[in-house]
């Protein structure tokens, strides 16, 4: 196959995507690595939006195939169009999104739903953002640069655009630079987007700044179109409260309070905690509201990362066990399937969670746990206990 024009080009793309894809490395190869990831970041940025990030931000795309690599820059500014160069690997560029060839056709071209995530590696300089911020307001070069980045994976695959859009223009942190959770957030959450939900996040943003923080709240309001949206933070807010959103000031290590929200303004059918990340005040939190979740909603727990984090009361170790958010996790799996507990007590001790756990999923840094009745009885008496049939 031999593709001369940027039409039959994007044309032989289409037709590879689309095609089995046991044949796609093959097709991929006719094309050729350089003619390929032309077309395809060529089309990518077509399909960019204007960009809304407050400063000018450069962003690398890397596109390997058999061990080859090309890579180019992308520079958005607000309101102008992207642009496109060809770069060295070696170019600069604060953050650089490193896709595999045959990812990016699927992504950008194919006739299949696209994968949620899982597409692309990102490669952040932290050090340059430490560096090049504005002292008198640090968060603006990061703002700009989630916003640039969301604009680009925008282009690229259109699963949970929409929340991914709202992520942006709020400036939350659950999607883009360093977090990557609204497609996740997306797949599990669009059920329910209609209806008249109550949402309860832990943590709302900004640390000790009281003028600083609520973009999830805002993105919450805007996807939940009916929805009422409540944040907690131990730290004041000033703004934030209108129609469909309320703050409370409080602490998720205090019982008291938790339980005291609860009663007030619960049930819930979502609880997100996005707070401290300490491990310790992730165990509290889920032992005092997991209870107060609607059957058909759903518990979350971002950044799990700080399990293995000894800073945040996590383990330097490889397996996160008792007393660490992974640790709940994996008592989660084990009271899923509390019914066909083999212990003399059978079942005495399952933890209150048991009978209400229908399902766990698990990504990376951010976890579902997914309410209802787990009351289907152990599987049947007659069913042997033992092999033997071999």
């Amino acid at each position: 196959m031999t593709a001369t024009t940027p039409v039959r080009l994007a044309d032989a793309l289409v037709r590879a995507a689309g095609g089995p894809g046991r044949e796609l490395p093959d097709a991929l190869d006719a094309i050729g690595l350089d003619a390929a990831a032309a077309t395809a970041v060529t089309d990518l940025v077509a399909r960019c939006g204007l960009p809304a990030n407050p400063d000018e931000a450069v962003i690398g795309v890397a596109v390997l195939h058999r061990g080859e690599r090309v890579d180019y820059l992308l520079r958005l500014a607000r309101g102008a169009e992207v642009r496109s160069e060809r770069a060295d690997e070696r170019a600069e560029a604060p953050c650089r999104l490193v896709f595999e060839l045959a990812d990016l056709v699927v992504a950008m071209y194919g006739s299949r739903p696209p994968l949620p995530a899982g597409t692309h590696r990102l490669e952040r300089l932290d050090d340059w953002f430490m560096t090049n911020g504005d002292p008198q307001d640090p968060f603006r070069i990061i703002e700009s640069y989630m916003k640039a980045t969301s604009t680009v994976l925008a282009a690229v695959s259109s699963a949970g655009r929409d929340l991914n859009a709202l992520a942006a223009r709020h400036v939350a942190d659950k999607w883009g630079l360093w977090h990557w959770f609204t497609p996740h957030y997306d797949r599990h959450f669009s059920r329910l987007r209609h209806e008249h939900v109550r949402v309860l996040e832990i943590g709302i943003g900004g640390y000790r700044d009281p003028d600083v923080g609520g973009g999830s709240l805002r993105v919450w309001r805007d996807y939940f179109t009916r929805g009422q949206i409540f944040g907690v933070d131990v730290f004041a807010k000033n703004g934030l409260d209108e129609e469909r959103i309320k703050t409370v000031r409080g602490s998720q290590d205090d019982p008291e309070f938790l339980r005291a929200l609860a009663a007030e303004h619960g049930p819930f059918d979502i609880v997100i905690d996005d707070g401290s990340h300490i491990n310790g005040h992730v165990l509290t939190t889920f032992r005092e509201l997991y209870g107060h979740v609607r059957n058909g909603g759903f518990y979350v727990v971002e950044d799990l990362w700080t399990a293995y984090a000894p800073g945040y009361g996590g383990q330097a170790t490889s397996s996160a066990g008792e007393g660490t958010s992974i640790g709940l996790l994996k008592s989660v799996v084990d009271a899923l399937h509390y019914e066909e507990w083999t212990s003399p007590d059978e079942g005495a001790d399952a933890p209150d969670h048991a009978a209400s756990a229908v399902g766990l999923h698990v990504y990376r840094n951010i976890a579902f746990i997914e309410k209802g009745v787990n009351a289907e009885g152990r599987i049947p008496s007659f069913a042997p206990r033992t092999v033997d049939y071999y």
